[in-house]
């Protein structure tokens, strides 16, 4: 039954991808790709838990157990993307590299498994898909299931008090309420995001309590299905409300921390004294470069590149954009070559130029986006437009 929630979460996860590292001018930053990972890891791991369960491992035996050691990299990942967010992190630290020592530790305890022939590997996979209880009793590493098991719990235990540390102690002191609705929406996300990994964890220990207590986790019917759920709902909570509140992915640009270097995640704390700083300054700076260096001029303008020419952070300029145009990015840059079109009428470019010429000049692709763009300032055609003008004079 669940695993229509599995198979929804899956799609709404990839596309989830999509929206933070491939649309047209997504912002692509650090906590995006952080984001991007948990999902495809939860993703992967779904999928080998489905083929399992459903017994469509026997056909690529070689993928058992390649999500084991997958499930001790996501903690530190949806970690690393709370943290991220909350203090603005840009780039990966060396000193949070000891945070993949347990996942490279189960990695190279399944390595003996990973290069057994394929002959004895379906041999194995056969035996687990006829009793799945075997995937918590066959050691298939140096160390045994249950060992694996319980560094598991342990694990997530740690890393579920670390995120909602870092959460309950971030102080909001700011206020202008236009900054404070952003930061409100930030945190009910990210604490949305981690009520949904400890219901996973609370799933983990179910199962895992099931395995060692009664031996047995897929003949107990109702029992089963209860860590089952947990997994799925918890999944599909974090990959869609992501595509109903797209704004969350701004994040918190206007937030700075003092920069205080630390060896220990314990010491982020000495990080939450933030400074609220006023972007009036940044939207002059983009206003005149706007006009005077006109950058919407070409056709393949994106974020990314007028972040670069302004030298500013895109997911800043992403908010200033959201926040102090009320705009979407495509509807900024239009509205600059709306106005560069309607000021080459007043040149009297029309008299030696068509309007579709015109508007590839002022970086419009296509005739289409041309009119879809002046219909939504306007309400009207560009030829209905500029006819009322002629009218006028």
């Amino acid at each position: 039954m669940y695993e229509i929630f599995y198979l929804g979460s899956i799609f709404c996860a990839l596309v989830t991808i999509y929206l933070l590292l491939f649309k047209e001018n997504a912002l692509r930053s650090y906590p995006d790709y952080l984001l991007s990972f948990v999902y495809l890891f939860i993703i992967w791991t779904s999928i080998i838990y489905l083929s399992i369960y459903h017994g469509w491992i026997i056909y690529v035996p070689h993928l058992y157990k390649t999500a084991a050691p997958i499930n001790f990299i996501v903690p530190p990942f949806t970690f690393l993307y709370v943290r991220s967010v909350l203090f603005n992190e840009q780039k990966f630290s060396k000193n949070d590299l000891w945070h993949f020592i347990p996942f490279m530790l189960i990695l190279v305890n399944y390595i003996p498994f990973y290069f057994l022939s394929t002959n004895i590997k379906t041999g194995i996979v056969l035996q687990i898909v006829k009793n799945l209880d075997l995937t918590f009793r066959y050691d298939a590493g140096i160390i045994s299931e249950s060992a694996v098991s319980f560094l598991r719990i342990i694990q997530n235990f740690i890393y579920i008090l670390l995120q909602w540390s870092l959460i309950l102690k971030f102080k909001n002191n700011l206020q202008r309420p236009d900054l404070k609705k952003q930061v409100a929406k930030v945190i009910k996300w990210l604490k949305i995001f981690t009520i949904s990994g400890t219901l996973f964890f609370i799933a983990i220990i179910v199962l895992t309590f099931l395995a060692v207590v009664y031996h047995s986790v897929f003949t107990i019917g109702v029992l089963n299905f209860v860590p089952g759920f947990l997994y799925a709902i918890s999944f599909f909570v974090i990959s869609t409300y992501l595509l109903t509140n797209q704004e969350i992915l701004l994040g918190l640009p206007f937030i700075r921390y003092k920069n205080t270097p630390s060896n220990l995640i314990s010491d982020q704390e000495d990080k939450l004294a933030f400074i609220d700083e006023d972007f009036s300054i940044a939207k002059e700076a983009i206003d005149s470069y706007m006009k005077v260096e006109r950058p919407f001029l070409s056709s393949n303008l994106s974020i990314g590149h007028l972040a670069v020419m302004l030298k500013m952070p895109v997911r800043e300029l992403s908010y200033i954009i959201n926040n102090y145009y009320i705009k979407r990015f495509p509807d900024f840059i239009n509205g600059y070559r709306i106005q560069y079109i309607v000021d080459k009428y007043h040149e009297s470019y029309l008299e030696t130029y068509t309007i579709e010429s015109i508007a590839t000049e002022a970086g419009f692709n296509s005739k289409s986006a041309f009119y879809k763009a002046f219909n939504k300032i306007y309400n009207i055609t560009p030829t209905e437009y500029f006819d009322k003008m002629k009218k006028g004079s």
